[in-house]
């Protein structure tokens, strides 16, 4: 079962042509990310180095872009996992309209846990783990 969160497209995410600039997809999947931690790991993002001793940072990322998004749209963005490693986690955002079954735009990202502050290659933590399981496809 996927992750979702809502989020209205705002004012600064729109380019002189009236649709979202694309990098703005990556702060929206972020923000699904952020809100992913707080609800499912129970630990903010923000604070996995001083909690858990790690941070998992994006080494790869390839994104689609299908449909143009406009001012005002109310998009649901849905996290999905698709792979569990001993030290990555791969994961699926799809964006969507209100109401449009197809995405607008979809992108795969895989995260890295390393170790902090040595930067080193580490186990991702049980809970973590845990909470990418519940949401694997």
């Amino acid at each position: 079962m996927a992750f979702r969160i809502r989020q209205p497209v705002r004012h600064p995410d729109v380019d002189r042509a009236g649709i979202v600039y694309f990098p703005r997809f990556y702060d929206f999947f972020h923000r699904a990310l952020e809100d992913f931690f707080t609800a499912e790991v129970g630990i903010p993002f923000w604070d996995l180095g001083d909690q858990l001793k790690v941070a998992l940072p994006v080494v790869r990322i390839e994104t689609d872009f299908e449909k143009p998004l406009q001012h005002g749209d109310a998009v649901t963005i849905q996290l999905t996992t698709l792979h569990i490693g001993a030290h990555s986690i791969s994961i699926r955002y799809d964006v969507f309209r209100p109401n449009e079954a197809d995405a607008a735009a979809s992108s795969t990202i895989v995260l890295c846990c390393i170790e902090v502050p040595a930067w080193k290659k580490a186990p991702i933590p049980p809970e973590i783990r845990a909470a990418f399981e519940k949401h694997r496809v």
